[in-house]
């Protein structure tokens, strides 16, 4: 829900900025289990589809709040809601310092995967209503930025205290615990954008619809989300077990800093190169994802580390660019009065390309070997990449349609 033109904003950006550091921190959560999976591994004698089955299960927990409870920020406000992301963080924070096994490793993520998905379009939602100039291309690039930023910096937090602490799986969380009470606290010091309304509505599913006239550049769109979360699930739930196992780098850091890399390289694309934008950014991200699963495909055959390194790092500025192209597409396109429903089922397409790839390679791996399976993907990947491209070539560039128009930039 964007902010009325004619009402005054707020005199600075430090509310809209208050409001991106509590993304962050719900992102950040969502990055730290990513280099303690081998630990958990081989502390409780996990598979690695069972490693993925965990991952997957923040999918779950993702898409139920989604659906279910970020549609009333609406309705009850957006401060309520966000109040409950962190404090889902904070909770998973706390799950996962407890969790004894399979079931309650599952359970964390889950929850982990409920405050991101009550916080993420609640948060964005409200940065719109608070960013003083109106400028939507703005808010995109941070929102994006501070989810990818965050998780890179979870992941790298994690990969450090892994290495170099005595108490791993606790620290970190502790840490999360922390920056979600700040968040708090940045949400409490925020105006609120939206006045909740009376009587309290109830709690509904969110419709799913796309209309025919939209098809076309939504399936592109959709495509380039699946395409990047697809990289996310496989970097964050599996490349770790592969360094270590592998290619045997037994430093969790570094581990951890491959993937932190693809994450950072995204964030980055985001600040520095948020210019280049919808059909024109997945012209240029796709042929990154392309040449970066290539370049994986070698290092993985090779057992090399820079390879693998520098492939993260070209994939990850690839889905900076896929993932700003497709998002700033269906901004564009959408008409305003079903643009919820297309929204959702943008980003339904988009988390279970995070989860349903990620747990086939899984249980490919436990009978070919992570290395194969892994390589199989990225060469899966690279051809999707390539026919979206000939398929984002075949759709015009947006005159703005019926949806959001752009904000000075």
């Amino acid at each position: 829900m964007s902010r009325d033109p004619a009402a005054p904003g707020p005199p600075t950006r430090w509310p809209f900025r208050r409001i991106a550091f509590a993304l962050s921190v719900t992102a950040f959560g969502a990055g730290i289990p990513t280099p303690l999976y081998p630990i958990y591994a081989a502390r409780y004698h996990l598979t690695t589809a069972v490693l993925a089955g965990v991952f997957g299960a923040y999918t779950v927990g993702v898409l139920v709040t989604m659906l279910l409870v970020a549609p009333l920020s609406d309705l009850v406000g957006r401060k309520p809601v966000l109040y409950l992301g962190l404090g889902l963080t904070a909770a998973s924070a706390v799950a996962w310092i407890f969790a004894s096994g399979v079931l309650p490793l599952a359970l964390a993520r889950a929850i982990s995967g409920l405050g991101v998905g009550a916080t993420t379009s609640t948060a964005t939602a409200s940065m719109t209503g608070l960013e003083p100039h109106g400028d939507q291309h703005h808010v995109a690039r941070v929102s994006v930025a501070a989810n990818f930023g965050g998780v890179a910096s979870g992941i790298l937090l994690a990969g450090l205290l892994a290495q170099y602490t005595a108490s791993p799986t606790v620290l970190v969380f502790l840490v999360l615990i922390g920056a979600s009470a700040i968040g708090m606290a940045a949400v409490a010091a925020t105006p609120e954008t939206v006045p909740p309304r009376t009587p309290r509505p109830r709690v509904r599913v969110q419709r799913l619809f796309v209309p025919d006239a939209v098809r076309l550049p939504f399936w592109v769109a959709a495509g380039a989300l699946a395409g990047c979360y697809s990289v996310y699930g496989l970097f964050a739930a599996l490349a770790p077990t592969f360094v270590r196992t592998d290619l045997g780098v037994g430093n969790r850091a570094e581990s951890a800093a491959v993937v932190a890399a693809l994450f950072g390289a995204a964030a980055l694309v985001q600040l520095a190169l948020g210019q280049v934008r919808d059909r024109r950014a997945l012209l240029v991200g796709l042929p990154m994802l392309l040449a970066g699963t290539a370049i994986d495909v070698v290092a993985i055959d090779l057992a090399s580390l820079p390879g693998l390194l520098a492939g993260a790092v070209l994939l990850g500025t690839g889905v900076g660019f896929a993932y700003m192209g497709s998002v700033t597409l269906i901004d564009r396109t959408a008409p305003g009065a079903v643009r919820g429903e297309i929204l959702s089922a943008f980003f339904v397409v988009g988390y279970l390309a995070l989860a349903v790839p990620t747990i086939g390679i899984g249980l490919a791996a436990d009978r070919v070997g992570l290395g194969a399976a892994a390589a199989a993907f990225s060469v899966g990947l690279g051809a999707f990449a390539a026919a979206l491209f000939l398929a984002t070539l075949r759709t015009p560039t947006p005159a703005g349609g019926e949806g959001r128009p752009r904000g000075s930039s």
